[in-house]
């Protein structure tokens, strides 16, 4: 009996390993690996990406002598999903790579990007510890985002113009923002990225619109926060505004 019995556990053993090979087998031949790099493709496909394609960024002191950076970037979304982006940390790095200072919580505008589609993301701060602008040597970024649930939100913008101003505001932007969604946005955010004459990126300014607007009205924004390096505004050769209406 006893015999009988070990006879059936090996002939069962026997059958399972013949059914796993069988299984291991199918996902290794040829046929079905076309199918697998397809999907990985596919995988890879809806995968969120975002990256960063342009930064600007410089220190300078200012008339009591405190040394202020402005660091600034665009994000592009270079996947096929949209991209809901969160918190950003910007590091302010030193000539000899230490880390001058940090900003943390650095949101970007908008928050939602299309597939091909960029935001901005800005700050200035005073750097403690040194006497210097050529102390600072760079900003990096460290940065999360997901695959987004909602659109984007977007507002129309119009009538954006630069004005060059005096010491305290060398330059602004102002424009129209326009409600084109369906709903009151109370909470619109706007930001502008300014270009130099080749394109590259010289800063970016931030703000709110301070009123609500109602579906098919619109504000008037003036933006000139943060400060930027000194100079900047007899560079300025084209801006491009983004605005949309935040909510939680």
């Amino acid at each position: 009996m006893k015999k009988i019995v070990l006879l059936f556990i090996v002939f069962l053993m026997s059958f399972m390993a013949a059914c796993g090979g069988t299984d291991n087998a199918g996902d290794t031949n040829q046929s079905n690996s076309g199918k697998t790099e397809e999907k990985k493709g596919k995988e890879e496909a809806a995968k969120p990406k975002l990256e960063i394609v342009d930064q600007a960024g410089g220190a300078w002191v200012d008339s009591i002598g405190t040394v202020w950076v402005h660091s600034s970037a665009v994000f592009e979304n270079t996947g096929h999903v949209p991209v809901e982006i969160g918190e950003t940390q910007m590091n302010f790095k030193g000539q000899d790579d230490s880390i001058l200072g940090t900003a943390t919580m650095v949101y970007s505008i908008p928050s939602v990007v299309l597939p091909g589609e960029k935001a901005y993301i800005t700050e200035s701060t005073i750097l403690e510890g040194i006497n210097s602008s050529d102390e600072y040597k760079e900003t990096t970024f460290n940065f999360n985002f997901k695959e987004a649930e909602e659109d984007p939100n977007l507002l129309e913008v119009s009538g954006v113009k630069g004005i060059k101003g005096d010491e305290y505001t060398p330059y602004r932007v102002t424009g129209v923002v326009r409600n084109i969604t369906d709903e009151l946005q109370d909470d619109i955010r706007v930001a502008a990225g300014l270009f130099d004459a080749t394109g590259n990126l010289l800063g970016v300014f931030s703000g709110y619109v301070d009123i609500g607007v109602n579906p098919g009205s619109e504000a008037g924004f003036d933006l000139s926060y943060p400060d930027l390096p000194k100079g900047v505004a007899d560079k300025v050769a084209t801006i491009d505004v983004k605005a949309y209406g935040w909510s939680w």
